[in-house]
C-alpha cells in the first residue's frame, strides 16, 4: 500500500488530557513531556509505544509465517497514524465497517480498502464507483449477502454508466447473527448473481466468526472451526462452479480467534490456488487488559498463541472516598468502553508522589458518565491516581480525539488522532 498523508495535530482546549496550556502546540513541540506529571490532567488515556511496537510486529511475524495478508480493520482506532504504522508493518489494505470511514481514509490516499459491510447507500455507491474509475491504482472490495443487495448495486452502477467492475465479496453469516448469507447454499446463490453481473465483479468470499455465539470454553472454539471449514468449503464450490480472473479473497478473522484462521485456511487448504487469505484483525493493534485478553488464553489451551500486549491505560484521579471501601475516581462512560467489563487497575501513585506502585486491591463495580466506582479494603486517598487497563479498544478509542504516546517512563514521543 500507499504511505497514508497523515495530517498534522494540533492542540486545543478541548483535548481530553493535555494542559490548557498545550492549546496550539504541535507534537513536536510537546516531545519530552512526562505526561504523569502534574500538569497533565485525568482522566487521561495513554497509547504506551513499547507495546504497541510489540503488537505490530508480532501480527507481521504471524502473518508471514502462515501466508495470511493482513487487512486490518482500523475502525478499531480511527487514527491515520497507527493506520500507517500497520502499513509500514505489512498491512496489504486497510478495512473499515461504514462508507464514512471508508471516504476518511481514501481522502488520506489508501489505495486499497475492504469495506466489510453490504453496501447499499445509493450515494455511497456513486461516490465508490466514481473513485474506482479516477483513479484505476485505487482498489476497494465490498461485501454481498443477498440477491436483492445485489440489485442495488447493479441498479446504482448502471445508474451512472460506471466502467470498471465493483469487487464483490459473498459475506457468509451465522444463524441468529448479524449480515450473511445464511448457509452455503444461499451464499453460492448470491454467487452466481454477482458472476452474471456486467457491474460486479466476484472477488471473493468472507464473513466474520467473532459472531459465532457461546461461552468462553472448548466448545466455542470447536464451533468457530466449524464455521471457517464451512467458509472454507463454501470457497472451494465458487471456485469449483466460476473462472475468477486473478487471485481469489477468502476472508475473515477478527482479534479473537486468528490462530484458528490461520489452521483452517493454511497452505495445505490453498493447495497451490490462487487464493489469497485475508485476516481483518483491528483490536489487536493495542490489545486490552480483560476483553480479548480473554481470548487469548482460551486459544492457549489449545494453540501456539501470537503474544499480544495490553498497550493503552487509562489514568484517573481520586475525588472521593465517601463510605468505607469505596473511591471515587474521575473517569466514566464518556471516557472508556464498558461493554466487554470495566476497566482493571494496573498501577498506583500516592497523592503528591510520583514513582509507581502496586496497583490497590479493589474493582470498579459501576460507572456513570463521569465516574467509576471503585471498591476495595484499601488505603486509597483522594488525589490519588490509578492506571487502569481498559477493555475492547474499539469503544474507548471512540471517546478520544488525540491519545498521547509515550515510552516507557511516560515520555511523550508522538500522538494518535482519531479522524471521529
Amino acid at each position: 500500500m500507499r504511505p497514508l498523508r497523515v495530517p498534522d495535530v494540533v492542540i486545543a482546549r478541548h483535548h481530553k488530557g493535555f494542559p490548557p496550556s498545550t492549546a496550539g502546540s504541535r507534537v513536536d513541540d510537546l516531545r519530552g513531556r512526562e505526561v504523569l506529571g502534574a500538569d497533565f490532567p485525568t482522566p487521561l488515556l495513554v497509547l504506551r509505544q513499547p507495546e504497541l511496537d510489540h503488537n505490530l510486529a508480532a501480527m507481521q511475524q504471524f502473518c508471514e509465517q502462515h501466508a495470511l495478508s493482513l487487512s486490518p480493520h482500523v475502525k478499531t482506532t480511527m487514527s491515520p497514524e497507527i493506520a500507517q504504522a500497520q502499513i509500514e508493518h505489512g498491512a496489504w489494505a486497510l478495512t473499515l465497517a461504514t462508507p464514512t470511514q471508508l471516504a476518511a481514509f481514501r481522502g488520506l490516499g489508501a489505495d486499497r480498502l475492504l469495506l466489510a459491510n453490504e453496501l447499499c447507500d445509493p450515494a455511497a455507491i456513486e461516490w465508490l464507483s466514481g473513485e474506482l474509475d479516477e483513479d484505476p491504482a485505487f482498489t476497494c472490495y465490498c461485501y454481498a449477502d443477498s440477491i436483492e443487495g445485489v440489485e442495488v448495486l447493479e441498479k446504482e452502477l448502471a445508474r451512472a454508466s460506471r466502467t470498471r467492475p465493483l469487487p464483490v465479496i459473498v459475506e457468509l453469516g451465522v444463524p441468529g447473527g448479524r449480515t450473511g448469507a445464511r448457509g452455503a447454499g444461499a451464499a453460492l446463490a448470491v454467487a452466481e448473481r454477482v458472476a452474471a453481473s456486467s457491474h460486479l465483479e466476484l472477488a471473493g468470499v468472507g464473513g466474520f466468526e467473532g459472531v459465532v455465539p457461546g461461552s468462553l470454553g472448548a466448545r466455542l472454539l470447536g464451533d468457530v472451526r466449524a464455521w471457517l471449514r464451512e467458509l472454507a468449503g463454501l470457497a472451494d464450490r465458487v471456485l469449483a462452479r466460476h473462472d475468477v480472473a486473478g487471485e481469489f479473497v477468502v476472508t475473515a478473522g477478527g482479534t479473537q480467534y486468528p490462530e484458528l484462521v490461520a489452521a483452517e485456511l493454511s497452505r495445505s487448504w490453498r493447495n497451490g490456488r490462487p487464493i489469497r487469505v485475508v485476516l481483518r484483525s483491528g483490536c489487536y493493534v493495542t490489545h486490552d487488559a480483560l476483553g480479548y485478553e480473554q481470548y487469548r488464553r482460551l486459544l492457549a489451551t489449545e494453540y501456539a498463541v501470537m503474544p499480544l500486549r495490553s498497550s493503552l491505560e487509562l489514568w484517573a484521579r481520586v475525588l472521593s472516598t465517601p463510605e468505607p471501601n469505596l473511591a471515587i475516581v474521575d473517569f466514566g462512560k464518556r471516557d472508556t468502553g464498558m461493554d466487554s467489563g470495566f476497566p482493571v487497575p494496573l498501577h498506583r501513585i500516592r497523592r503528591g508522589g510520583t514513582s509507581l506502585e502496586a496497583p490497590p486491591p479493589g474493582e470498579v463495580v459501576a460507572m456513570n458518565d463521569q465516574h467509576a466506582y471503585f471498591r476495595g479494603e484499601n488505603d486509597l486517598a483522594v488525589g490519588d491516581r490509578i492506571g487502569f487497563g481498559i477493555s475492547h479498544p474499539c469503544t474507548t478509542w471512540d471517546k478520544w480525539r488525540v491519545v498521547p504516546i509515550v515510552d516507557e517512563r511516560y515520555v511523550l514521543t508522538g500522538v494518535a488522532q482519531t479522524l471521529f
